[in-house]
């Protein structure tokens, strides 16, 4: 095919940008389509609900132009799933924040084993219920480190925190299920950081 010598040798036509676009946004659906439903579910827990929230992420996402989020586009669609997400809970529906065994096998690989556990069953039983005392910030930035695999950055992007405050927050999560996991204090009584 001929250039034509009025149009510039480095303008794409605009067809070819829109197919560029379609391929990115194809990718980009099969790569965070289960996580993002995954998050969802937890901040939800409704299934069709948290469907309708990941797919309005997405819709928001063919509306933007693509160079706005190029480069950190997981951490636009976690933030935007979230948003929509508290938008839902806003409307009357109560959030449930239920843990990522992900997340959960990670965190106990990560901490020392429990003295007097009998099983591994029993182990998991009580870090889900340790889980589940922590506050759901812990559990949110929990479930984004471990379950979702996202940096200090991107959670940071998605919470709007700082990169800082998310380490401290991790740190103090991670700090009350071992001390709560070694039975030295229930996380219930462990004083909040000030």
């Amino acid at each position: 095919m001929m250039q034509d010598p009025a149009q510039p040798r480095d303008v794409i036509p605009s067809h070819d940008r829109g197919n560029d676009k379609l391929a990115w946004l194809h990718a980009t659906f099969e790569r965070l389509e289960r996580p993002l439903l995954s998050y969802a579910m937890r901040l939800l827990g409704d299934i069709e609900r948290s469907r309708d929230c990941v797919q309005e992420s997405f819709l928001r996402l063919c509306r933007e132009d693509q160079s706005h989020v190029e480069g950190h586009v997981d951490a636009w669609l976690f933030k935007t799933c979230r948003n929509r997400a508290m938008d839902l809970h806003r409307q009357g529906a109560r959030m449930i924040f239920d843990s990522d065994s992900t997340a959960l096998a990670t965190a106990v690989d990560r901490m020392p084993e429990p003295i007097g556990l009998a099983s591994e069953r029993e182990q998991n039983a009580c870090l889900q219920q340790q889980i589940a005392s922590l506050s759901t910030r812990e559990q949110e930035v929990l479930s984004l480190r471990l379950g979702q695999g996202l940096s200090y950055k991107q959670i940071a992007d998605v919470m709007d925190l700082s990169v800082s405050h998310v380490g401290v927050i991790l740190h103090q999560a991670v700090s009350n299920l071992r001390n709560a996991m070694a039975g030295q204090v229930p996380i219930s009584q462990i004083p909040e950081p000030k």
